[in-house]
């Protein structure tokens, strides 16, 4: 398989902004030792095997003494946040559509990363780690071909052949059907409509837009205009050849209508209604008879809000898929000559990761905050970062992340164009990309706090302290739901009902903004903390808050004991996020607690250790893995831990899980984390490469330094 000299690429960062660029003459030296552990290369002389541990103290020194190597320039961490497949193919159907010139080594990589992850049955999943689906098995074939792979090339026979066997691309799910009809193998009549017009709708009405999920209504957004004016790209010879190959019949005798609904089982994860049954066909009826001069308004006003969410994101766009749409209706609406389409070209970058298996594309331009504001934690907690100047000087370099990512600003004409309130919220990423999230708000505020108060060396943020601290608190009040919960980017605007509008057929939980176990705990949690230092500001609301919270999450508990996680996999997750939540509000001998590690014992493996698989979260049940797991283990003693219950069940856990973890720790320090950990709308898993250090050294620190019954025990008495 053709690779590039993995020696020549540098990942280039600059206030959280990560881009892997390509130098020939760069010498191997040049490298940092991140980016040879990120590509797989020899990182031996970087990391080095560290003195053998005698005590949890000492494997928690060289777990941090790791973790502070990988540590960038700017004070973040960068990892994989690669996982889902049906991303990277937008970007390529983009780049290929707008003429985007693409260095020849990035598009080796590409198709390397796709050759790896292809499976044995010729297909690909909607995620590294899901059976082959028609979704993924189409796009992914059709990018390997505009990357300059032959039809005759055995990877894509052996793709071709498993297309067919799914009925061909006709069975792709509507967000396929879309990509594929910009690019010219699909005809938008077989496409259920995306109606620009619904943006003139009166706000008041549930349906509108702009009460949707953040996510699915700027990715439905560019959808919509691409929709409303059918914009196709060039037919070319290719693309004239991959019309035959995708197909099970002649593309001109298909009938496109009858295709709208057709979707694959594989991927029908969502299946449709009777009220997307009835309502899209409804549409399509419109969209025939819609007058030319609103339709154009329509157009106007949806083109003016994307280039609004283009401004404000300083075009990284909210994630890659409505970045891959933004910059295509750029390209579109301006021919490609705009300067706003060359800003795209340049953000264009931001979304591609470089590792062992090729060039992915990310869920997001990376998770900097979120792992850095964990990262502050976990160091507050081992214990051992004020023994030498090196991880003082991580944790300094760690808190400046966090101090520079905040943001600073409300987006402007926040009604018109929808937003939350974002001044003083922390963003999931960088400070550029600027969307405000509740619980990394609530993750970087805490990372502040508690960072101020575990190390003496540390200053305060820069400019205004206090009222920083002041703004962020604002935010989090800001976001809780009705329901007493906390959703993800903004207040749940409609009815839950509107899931049963939802096409994507692929995701569940995307039409509104719900309320979370992890969102709660994490703004119930940060608010205590902030109220401990400041006893009397806005006392009355927090206090209103946290009790309207903690109800949320009780009464959100499973039969079980657990709390179903639906950002990581799964119930350790969500179970961990529960108890934390209860025990910071004085619900520490709570039944609900109990239940919780009772849930968590019954599931601990002989070996000590907790495995969970991605299918927990599609399930919605607990499914076991084969093996056990670095992270979930780590979120089940810490746990146990924080309960603290009296009892020699759960010491003997904690230790026993404790024991596993320093069993599976390299020499070096470093931990391997086979399987994923990651999970959004229930049915995509995606990676957390950065869980496996994180929640390791917490989970170690908590135990030798603040669990009742743990201390720095020597490793033979575990």
């Amino acid at each position: 398989m053709e690779k590039t000299d993995l020696r020549k690429w540098k990942l280039h960062v600059d206030a959280g902004r990560q881009v892997w660029k390509y130098h020939p003459d760069q010498k191997p030296e040049d490298q940092q030792p991140y980016d040879r552990y990120f590509l797989g290369l020899d990182t031996s002389k970087d990391f080095p095997a560290l003195r053998r541990p005698r005590t949890i103290k000492d494997a928690t020194r060289n777990a941090v003494e790791f973790w502070a190597g990988m540590q960038t320039e700017d004070g973040h961490w960068g990892n994989d946040y690669g996982g889902p497949m049906f991303l990277l193919p937008g970007f390529m159907i983009t780049a290929y559509i707008s003429k985007m010139p693409l260095q020849q080594e990035y598009k080796t990589e590409v198709i390397r990363y796709l050759s790896n992850k292809q499976h044995q049955d010729g297909g690909w999943g909607l995620h590294v780690e899901s059976e082959s689906t028609a979704f993924g098995t189409a796009l992914n074939y059709i990018t390997l071909r505009l990357l300059g792979l032959g039809r005759d090339d055995p990877r894509c026979v052996r793709a071709r052949a498993r297309l067919h066997k799914f009925g061909g691309a006709t069975a792709v799910p509507h967000w396929g059907k879309v990509w594929m009809s910009v690019l010219g193998v699909y005809e938008w009549e077989g496409v259920s409509a995306v109606l620009p017009e619904l943006w003139m709708l009166p706000y008041q009405l549930p349906i509108h837009p702009g009460r949707f999920w953040c996510h699915c209504r700027v990715v439905y957004l560019p959808m919509a205009w691409l929709y409303g004016s059918k914009s196709v790209g060039p037919i070319t010879p290719l693309i004239k050849e991959l019309r035959e190959e995708l197909y099970t019949e002649p593309y001109e005798k298909i009938n496109w209508p009858a295709q709208r609904f057709n979707c694959a089982q594989a991927d029908l994860y969502k299946p449709h209604s009777l009220l997307v049954k009835t309502v899209f066909p409804l549409c399509n009826i419109w969209d025939k008879c819609a007058p030319a001069w609103l339709r154009q308004k329509a157009l106007d006003e949806t083109l003016d809000h994307i280039r609004y969410e283009d401004e404000q994101t300083h075009y990284i766009d909210i994630g890659p898929v409505n970045k891959a749409m933004d910059m295509l209706v750029e390209y579109f609406a301006s021919n490609g000559k705009s300067e706003a389409f060359k800003q795209h070209c340049d953000r264009f970058y931001d979304y591609l990761w470089l590792a062992a298996d090729g060039l992915k594309c990310q869920g997001y331009n990376g998770c900097q905050l979120w792992d850095t504001a964990f990262t502050m934690q976990a160091l507050a907690e081992s214990g051992v970062c004020g023994e030498s100047e090196r991880l003082k000087n991580c944790v300094k370099q760690t808190y400046h992340y966090l101090d520079i990512t905040q943001v600073r600003e409300n987006s402007p004409q926040s009604d018109k164009y929808f937003r939350h309130i974002s001044k003083g919220a922390w963003p999931f990423s960088t400070r550029d990309h600027g969307w405000p999230i509740a619980d990394c708000t609530a993750e970087g505020f805490r990372g502040v706090m508690i960072g101020n108060d575990a190390f003496d060396f540390l200053p305060k943020l820069a400019d205004d302290h206090d009222g920083r601290l002041f703004d962020a608190v604002n935010v989090m009040l800001s976001y809780q739901n009705a329901d007493g919960g906390w959703p993800t980017y903004e207040n749940q605007r409609s009815y839950a009902w509107l899931e049963y509008l939802n096409p994507a057929e692929c995701f569940d939980g995307i039409m509104v903004d719900y309320s979370y176990v992890e969102l709660s705990s994490a703004c119930i949690r940060s608010l205590l903390y902030f109220q401990k230092q400041y006893p009397n500001h806005r006392k009355a609301e927090i206090d209103r808050a946290c009790k309207r919270g903690i109800e949320y999450i009780l009464n959100i508990q499973r039969p079980d004991g657990s709390w179903h996680g639906s950002w990581a996999v799964c119930y350790t997750y969500g179970t961990w996020f529960g108890v934390e939540a209860l025990v910071a509000t004085g619900h520490q001998r709570h039944e609900a607690v109990d239940r919780a590690c009772e849930f968590l014992l019954a599931h601990q493996r002989s070996d000590g250790a907790w495995g969970e698989d991605f299918k927990s979260c599609v399930e919605r049940r607990w499914v076991e893995h084969k093996d056990g797991h670095a992270v979930h283990t780590s979120w089940a003693v810490m746990t146990l831990m924080v309960a603290a219950r009296d009892n020699d069940r759960d010491k003997l856990a904690v230790r026993r899980g404790i024991r596993w973890i320093i069993e599976k720790q390299h020499a070096n320090g470093d931990w391997d984390q086979p399987q994923i950990c990651g999970v959004f709308n229930f049915n995509c898993a995606i990676e957390y490469q950065g869980y496996k250090n994180i929640f390791t050294i917490w989970a170690l620190g908590r135990f030798w330094r603040f669990y009742k019954w743990g201390g720095d025990l020597e490793l033979t008495n575990l």
